[in-house]
């Protein structure tokens, strides 16, 4: 004899396991934001870098 659930129960079910595959996708998007964080601010500072290069350079050049 097969017992039939509730539906008031398989929504919840559903809605549990729908929660549980959000927070996993969640999470999946917070750690690429995060990688992709640390890859701008890399980037930023190589920007910054070169530039600070450059501005030294062109006063290396007048002074001259």
């Amino acid at each position: 004899m097969k017992m039939a659930i509730k539906p008031e129960l398989q929504v919840q079910m559903e809605l549990d396991a729908h929660e549980k595959e959000c927070a996993i996708r969640y999470q999946m998007v917070d750690d690429k934001l995060v990688a992709l964080d640390k890859r701008m601010w890399r980037i930023e500072a190589m920007i910054m870098a070169s530039t600070i290069t450059v501005v030294a350079l062109m006063i290396s050049i007048i002074m001259k």
